[in-house]
């Protein structure tokens, strides 16, 4: 009987160290690294970094483990846009963490489309919001397509992403597009690869090419015996 006394003490010294243990890493308060400043709406000055090391429930509704957020208040800010001193967008949803890419999913380039307030914006693997030509998609089921975002304010520019989605429309033998105007649009490129073996494409006539941008790479054949001028499009896509 002495033996199972202590036992069951035993159970219950464990049991209270344990509660205490959770309730420390529970009660854990919500630090960050003071190293950027962000300004919302202009007026409140506040800080956020990088989420800590601990993966924290605070709502029931979002694990923060590696994404940015803050407090202000003692309240988490959610619902609204936070600019950095560098000039860095944010977005911070419902759960308080900012709406960032899964570079898992989508790569080091891969972008993040949310809507909101009737809005597509795009946000990258750190969180920031996107300009220019970019490769993304709005659900998880879609196909990675085109899209241009405005350089000032990160919105989808519908006009520009539909006029540049037909420069960069993947050629068929009934309809070859010319690569020239996607090339033009998208600038100096990081680098070229061309393939030693024929292309699948086109009946085989001509190799791939592959052209590096910052952000996405563009996908042509150029016809056997002929030069860059005459290169099709064969695909454009998130950057390797």
């Amino acid at each position: 009987m002495k033996e199972k006394r202590k036992l069951n003490k035993g159970c219950k010294m464990l049991l209270l160290f344990t509660l205490v243990v959770s309730s420390i890493f529970l009660l854990r308060p919500f630090t960050v690294k003071a190293d950027v400043n962000v300004n919302i709406n202009k007026e409140t000055q506040i800080v956020t970094d990088l989420i800590g090391q601990y993966s924290i429930n605070y709502t029931g509704d979002a694990n923060f483990f590696g994404f940015y957020g803050y407090y202000e208040n003692n309240q988490k800010v959610t619902m609204t846009w936070g600019v950095t001193s560098s000039g860095f967008r944010y977005y911070f949803g419902k759960n308080g963490a900012a709406y960032q890419a899964d570079k898992d999913t989508v790569g080091k380039y891969g972008i993040l489309i949310k809507k909101i307030d009737k809005v597509y914006y795009g946000f990258d693997v750190s969180g920031h919001t996107v300009k220019g030509i970019r490769v993304g998609s709005i659900s998880m089921y879609d196909i990675p397509k085109l899209y241009y975002f405005n350089p000032k304010t990160g919105a989808v520019d519908n006009k520009k992403t539909s006029l540049y989605r037909k420069y960069a429309a993947t050629s068929t033998l009934a309809k070859q597009n010319n690569a020239s105007k996607i090339k033009k649009v998208l600038g100096k490129y990081k680098k070229c690869t061309v393939s030693k073996s024929n292309t699948c494409m086109l009946d085989g006539n001509g190799k791939d090419v592959t052209y590096v941008y910052d952000y996405v790479q563009l996908n042509v054949v150029r016809p056997t015996g002929k030069g860059s001028s005459a290169e099709v499009v064969a695909s454009i896509t998130v950057r390797q």
